[in-house]
């Protein structure tokens, strides 16, 4: 009797061992599979993308130049349309954490928020080129990461827009006295 116990407290410590294990397989498959540059990535991409949207805003707000004006509304559509990117792939890698503006974009445009006219339109233009050789370095390297598939897939598609947008920016630079 004592032997047929011993066999059956076995055997249900067994099963029980195999769904812990299953279960823990289960887990895994529902988890993101985003490394720590995947999460900069996404994280350094948001932030600069909701920087963008709020200088471009002022942008619209202080200068008198119909082409920066111009430039900026395009900005913040493309943008926008980025940032709702980024939060859908932070909703399908299981990513909850919101991000702000840092203290740097912050600094940058409170600076911006003084300055009038064509010195305005300077620190704006030059900003957004700043921003974007910063940013499609990132995307260049994201998008060359094996690991992190659907990251580089959407870091590849978004590289040409935000080249011409480093384009156009360029561009307006040299048109501005």
């Amino acid at each position: 009797m004592s032997r047929s116990v011993n066999v059956i407290f076995c055997m249900f410590f067994l099963l029980m061992l195999q769904a812990c294990q299953s279960n823990r397989q289960a887990n895994n498959y529902n988890k993101a599979q985003i490394d720590d540059n995947g999460m900069l990535f996404l994280k350094s991409g948001e932030e600069s993308t909701l920087a963008s949207v709020k200088a471009s805003g002022l942008a619209i707000a202080n200068s008198k130049n119909q082409r920066v004006i111009q430039f900026a509304k395009l900005m913040i559509d493309d943008h926008t349309m980025l940032a709702d990117d980024f939060k859908k792939l932070k909703t399908d890698n299981l990513i909850t954490d919101s991000v702000t503006i840092n203290p740097i974009h912050q600094q940058m445009i409170n600076d911006l928020d003084v300055k009038k006219a064509g010195a305005f339109d300077k620190a704006y233009i030059q900003m957004v080129i700043n921003d974007h050789i910063d940013q499609i370095a990132l995307y260049k390297t994201v998008g060359k990461d094996k690991k992190n598939a659907s990251l580089a897939d959407f870091a590849n598609k978004t590289l040409p827009g935000l080249q011409a947008h480093l384009d156009t920016a360029k561009f307006i630079s040299t048109t501005l006295k």
